[in-house]
């Protein structure tokens, strides 16, 4: 008992926070099979999920002497999230997707990743980073076995609802994809420590198969793809800028990986163009009476187009700007010929146009609710999502801390270039694609997962510039000594 009791004691924040990493796929299998068998929008993740943040917050509140400052900034955030959910309450109507229930779930998924964000630095703030990328690397090979298991059981979910591609017992293809992508980013420099890469390059040949050939998404295909060319010319850019010898056996390994994929996807062929194939074919299917030809905007928004012209809808329905920003939509897609079935670049253009019509500043500062808008006009885009359905106040405080750390890491990459190394140039990528997928896929930062793995690349990259300072300032130091002796 007391040999248990110890173990117990010994347990660190370390400890607790990197079994947080490990266990995410658990814990989003476990949501998806919850919901999915009992049809609900809750299951138990939704209550596990906060209890380790809220644990280790309670004892950085307790244990240190900035509680002031750490109470301003939940006030902050809190006073801004009532006051959204105040307007939303306020200009929701019967055509809104959702309802407040909704619309906090969002607010609060947003809080808690700042939350981790701040936790995490706490703790790992000048640690070893090796923690952090096996607890990743052990989370990878849980998603991608699951996956493989989940196929071969015939027991996987399809990506798409006509039956394309596969995601296993996961409830998003795209966020899955941006899950693994952003694992690899941070994981893929492995393939360089002997011990470690017998583990990490059969489980990135898995992940590149899936992702390349099976989930079916673009996200997907060119993701990998493009994460083992960026690490490829990462390791050549830092040989010849060093002046040291270039690895050639990596470099030929992972140029003929990409030929192998690529050549894989053209012989087999792959979901994801199956995908675009289906997509291409439907496009035909929706006629606008009024032209005379295809439409270029979707079905049941061209159905609400006509019911506004015709002054069919009343302000309880959806308000004058949400109408007027409809018809603005229509006018745009006609002149520059819009795909009726690119769903994110009609949220896009509609959402710009409703942020410009509904002339509040209040609702430019505050947002105008993110499940607010009819249910095809709510945003997949998640960045422009942030400032337009969360505000400006939204976007500085939910998006705003992660592209201050991403300036700042470029800049410091950019001022030090001789000094950084193939894995900060990766990890510097991965928080960029992160963003690119958060803004072209959507449900990047809000689905916990994916955002937890944006934190650990962000925290990884302090520590690797704290260990370039601490190098800088030892050498500036023994010239000191030395020149003075």
């Amino acid at each position: 008992m007391d040999r248990v009791m110890q173990k117990i004691k010994g347990i660190t924040k370390e400890d607790i926070l990197c079994f947080f990493i490990i266990i995410s796929p658990v814990l989003d299998m476990l949501s998806f099979i919850f919901r999915h068998s009992f049809n609900t929008s809750f299951s138990p993740s939704t209550f596990i999920r906060p209890i380790i943040p809220i644990i280790i917050i309670m004892i950085i509140f307790f244990k240190n002497k900035f509680k002031i400052k750490l109470f301003l900034g939940a006030l902050i955030y809190g006073i801004y999230a009532l006051i959204h959910i105040f307007i939303f309450n306020n200009i929701k109507t019967e055509s809104s997707y959702g309802g407040v229930i909704n619309e906090l779930q969002y607010i609060v998924n947003y809080s808690f990743m700042i939350l981790n964000l701040f936790i995490y630095t706490y703790v790992f703030y000048k640690k070893d980073n090796n923690r952090l990328k096996k607890s990743v690397l052990i989370s990878l090979s849980i998603y991608i076995l699951s996956i493989f298991i989940a196929i071969l059981t015939n027991t996987s979910s399809t990506t798409y609802i006509e039956g394309t591609g596969y995601k296993g017992w996961f409830e998003s293809g795209n966020s899955l994809c941006a899950i693994l992508c952003i694992s690899l980013c941070i994981i893929i420099s492995f393939v360089k420590e002997k011990k470690i890469r017998l583990i990490a390059i059969p489980i990135i040949i898995l992940t590149g198969i899936f992702l390349t050939t099976l989930v079916g998404t673009r996200t997907g295909l060119f993701g990998f793809v493009l994460i083992v060319f960026a690490y490829v010319v990462s390791e050549l850019f830092v040989a010849i800028l060093k002046r040291v010898q270039v690895n050639i056996k990596l470099i030929f390994s992972g140029l003929i990986l990409i030929i192998l994929f690529i050549g894989v996807v053209g012989f087999f062929g792959s979901n994801t163009l199956e995908r675009r194939e289906h997509l291409k074919n439907i496009e035909s299917n929706i006629y606008d009476s009024s032209t005379g030809q295809v439409s270029h905007i979707s079905g049941d928004l061209l159905k609400l187009k006509q019911k506004i012209e015709n002054n069919e809808l009343n302000e309880d329905y959806m308000s004058k700007p949400a109408q007027q920003s409809i018809i603005d939509l229509y006018n745009y897609a006609e002149e520059t010929n819009m795909v009726n079935n690119d769903m994110r670049m009609q949220q896009f253009i509609y959402n710009i146009n409703l942020f410009k019509n509904q002339d509040s500043l209040l609702l430019d500062l505050f947002g105008n609710g993110y499940k607010a808008q009819f249910r095809e006009l709510v945003m997949e885009m998640e960045i422009p999502a942030f400032l337009f359905n969360f505000g400006v106040l939204g976007f500085l405080l939910y998006f705003g801390p992660f592209l201050a750390l991403f300036l700042y890491f470029l800049y410091f990459g950019i001022k030090n270039i001789k000094k950084i190394d193939s894995e900060y140039i990766m990890l510097l990528f991965g928080l960029l694609l992160s963003f690119g997928l958060s803004f072209l896929s959507g449900y990047t930062f809000f689905y916990a997962s994916a955002s937890l793995l944006i934190i650990v690349i962000c925290i990884m990259l302090i520590n690797k510039i704290n260990l370039i300072k601490k190098a800088k300032t030892d050498y500036e130091l023994n010239l000191k000594i030395s020149g003075g002796s």
